[in-house]
């Protein structure tokens, strides 16, 4: 292959000054426009586009600094340039993914899920942003990312767990946020509820109606929900002068919530910090006869959209206790806003951003 003279290139750039930094830049920001390089890929060598250009390294160095100070690259040590999230804007119709996984989980766009796409499509179209949802159960990750490619997303929405998933998205250069979810060994954004100020509130209630033999009934594992609620449970209880029995503390099973209201020493209230906990407590009552509110108390926990629906018709007539609460559309602005910030700062450091509880009463609001 013949090559140009280094000193044609000089010639060139003298002759045209500023004009080829210029031409240069232009063409670099319609590929990445174009989509021909995504987020988070490194732009070709500054060799390989002086070769491509017959412009010398130099005058291409000149227009890769050009297109950073737009912030639509940016210099990575010993590695060359790369394109930022920026580059893919959504006042353009560039979309923000909601990624979610559940392989555990037979229908993964049930009920729950549904209500968490649609607080997020209502918040992104408020923004003029379009939102585009991805199954990573369904899609293998090359096929994903393809996807997310092809659509030039500009950010994306990962409701999941799994550390590899997470990481793979991490690795994308994306701007990311978890949510529904936190794992301690990922460094990146999460908006979830505020479990431990939720289990605060249900313990803080039943001690203050009297009840001194409560039962945890929930999650026992030390997952991301399960530690804040959890501990938030103890705690109040703590405050309160009380403690969890170990025999009280119970994992969530529609089998043991029958067991534990049919024991002769039952507990006289009982915190459930899942909507499924509630159910299974619900239909358990039901089974021997118990009426919620007299022969037991009890604080459940849903969506604070979901409340005089779903949670008080698992109920009989009169029966719904109280549940903490926590508010979908507050959890998809915090995120969505939680993107915009790191699109603008990528280095920003991860934080942890908790949506509020509050213990919502039956007959009220």
């Amino acid at each position: 292959m013949q090559h140009t003279p280094a000193n044609t290139h000089s010639t060139r750039d003298r002759a045209n000054g500023g004009r080829a930094v210029a031409e240069l830049s232009a063409q670099v920001k319609e590929s990445i426009r174009r989509g021909d390089f995504g987020p988070g890929d490194y732009l070709p060598t500054v060799r390989e586009l002086s070769r491509r250009h017959k412009l010398a390294c130099t005058t291409v160095h000149r227009a890769l600094k050009a297109l950073a100070a737009e912030g639509l690259v940016a210099a990575e040590s010993r590695q060359g340039y790369r394109v930022r999230p920026g580059a893919n804007d959504p006042l353009r119709g560039c979309p923000i993914a909601y990624v979610f996984s559940a392989a555990e989980d037979p229908q993964p766009w049930g009920a729950y899920h549904r209500s968490l796409l649609s607080a997020f499509q209502q918040a992104a179209g408020s923004r003029g942003w379009t939102l585009l949802a991805a199954n990573a159960t369904v899609d293998g990750r090359k096929e994903l990312l393809e996807k997310l490619r092809t659509a030039r997303t500009c950010g994306a929405v990962l409701d999941m767990h799994d550390r590899e998933l997470i990481d793979f998205f991490l690795g994308t250069g994306l701007p990311a946020v978890l949510v529904n979810s936190w794992r301690e060994d990922v460094q990146i954004d999460v908006v979830i509820q505020d479990g431990q100020q939720g289990g605060l509130q249900a313990a803080d209630y039943l001690a203050g109606r009297g009840h001194k033999r409560i039962a945890w009934f929930g999650r026992t594992d030390y997952t991301g929900h399960s530690i804040d609620r959890f501990s938030g449970a103890l705690l109040g209880l703590m405050r309160a002068g009380l403690s969890l029995a170990p025999d009280l503390i119970v994992s969530e099973d529609r089998d043991k919530a029958r067991e534990l209201l049919a024991r002769s020493d039952r507990p006289t209230a009982v915190i459930a910090m899942w909507q499924g906990g509630s159910q299974a407590l619900a239909e358990a009552a039901g089974e021997l006869g118990l009426a919620v509110g007299r022969d037991f108390e009890m604080v459940g926990w849903c969506r604070e959209e979901e409340y005089d629906t779903s949670y008080r018709a698992l109920f009989r007539p009169g029966q719904a206790p109280p549940a903490v609460v926590w508010n979908v559309a507050t959890m998809a602005e915090a995120a969505l806003e939680r993107i915009s910030a790191r699109r603008a700062h990528p280095k920003l450091p991860a934080l942890r951003i908790k949506v509020p509880t509050r213990l919502r009463m039956p007959g009220k609001e």
